[in-house]
């Protein structure tokens, strides 16, 4: 029968008494089971840098630790970091074993990964983790993360951003008063029957002191969902008045054609980090100072 998997809970602070305690109490066959155990955190981190310890490890003969960082760190006598014992260091293969085997459940399983991920890796695999929250930016927020799904709902409701359905292929057209800075930021959310709820934002922004607007587009997800794809694409489209036309008597328009960036917090991604448009302040429609946009978003598996 296959056995559980395994759960390490790591306890922030050494209590060796508490810890020990622990796995006296473990029951069960003692060969080839996976269990459950505390271990205080200081014993998996290297106690010179404070780094997860990780193979390979090395221990003096007085049981003192350092990782293989450290230990190559140590002039040509060998001398131990904290007793001063000399070319006292050697691997430590039990050691090696019992970190290699020392896995921690995802900590964004609350956000739906449920990986076990080795202790020292565990900060790799978040940065990767597909499951990884997105974060509000809003000002006085109080640190909301949550899913694409969970953020768009968010900043709906609690700070009322506008939501647009919009459908892979087609144009989405929207008026931006400049009058009204609660229409600047919205969300759009891919509907319809080929739609697959992914969230992206659109932002409308001053370029400094230019007389220039910039629209931005980004979609929320972490790195690892957008490295496991889908690619998006965007069409973004600013059209002037008519009485500001150009010679051929078309009205002014500029387009911008590009890949749609991904970022987990979104509000927060700077000009360089998204897809923009830059329109001339002149392309604004009458007294309230309307901008004129089209954006279109493909998807690509």
């Amino acid at each position: 029968m296959e056995s559980a998997k395994p759960e390490v809970q790591i306890m922030e602070e050494e209590d060796e008494a508490t810890a020990e305690d622990a796995l006296v109490a473990v029951e069960g066959p003692a060969a080839g089971v996976e269990i459950t155990v505390m271990i205080a955190k200081a014993r998996l981190h290297c106690p010179v840098c404070t780094l997860p310890l990780k193979p390979p490890i090395f221990q003096c003969l007085f049981g003192h630790l350092a990782c293989g960082s450290c230990r190559n760190q140590l002039p040509d006598t060998g001398r131990c970091f904290v007793c001063g014992h000399v070319g006292a260091y050697g691997r430590s293969a039990a050691l090696e074993d019992m970190v290699r085997a020392t896995r921690i459940l995802c900590p964004y399983h609350a956000y739906g990964c449920g990986s076990y991920v080795t202790y020292y890796a565990a900060a790799e695999h978040q940065r990767a983790c597909p499951h990884a929250p997105c974060l509000c930016s809003e000002t006085g927020c109080g640190g909301f993360a949550g899913t694409p799904a969970a953020l768009r709902d968010h900043l709906r409701d609690a700070h009322s951003w506008p939501v647009d359905a919009v459908r892979y292929g087609s144009a989405l057209h929207l008026r931006v008063p400049e009058s009204d800075p609660a229409q600047h930021r919205r969300v759009l959310v891919a509907g319809g029957e080929e739609g697959d709820g992914a969230v992206f934002f659109l932002a409308v922004g001053a370029l400094g002191d230019a007389p220039l607007r910039v629209v931005s587009l980004v979609c929320a997800r972490p790195a690892g969902a957008a490295a496991a794809g889908p690619r998006y694409a965007c069409r973004l489209r600013a059209t002037g008045p008519a009485d500001n036309g150009c010679a051929g008597g078309e009205a002014e328009s500029v387009v911008a054609e590009m890949a749609v960036p991904s970022s987990a917090a979104p509000g927060e991604a700077s000009v360089e980090e998204v897809a923009s448009l830059v329109v001339l302040r002149r392309m604004l429609h009458g007294p309230s100072q309307e901008m004129r946009i089209s954006v279109r978003i493909d998807k690509f598996v």
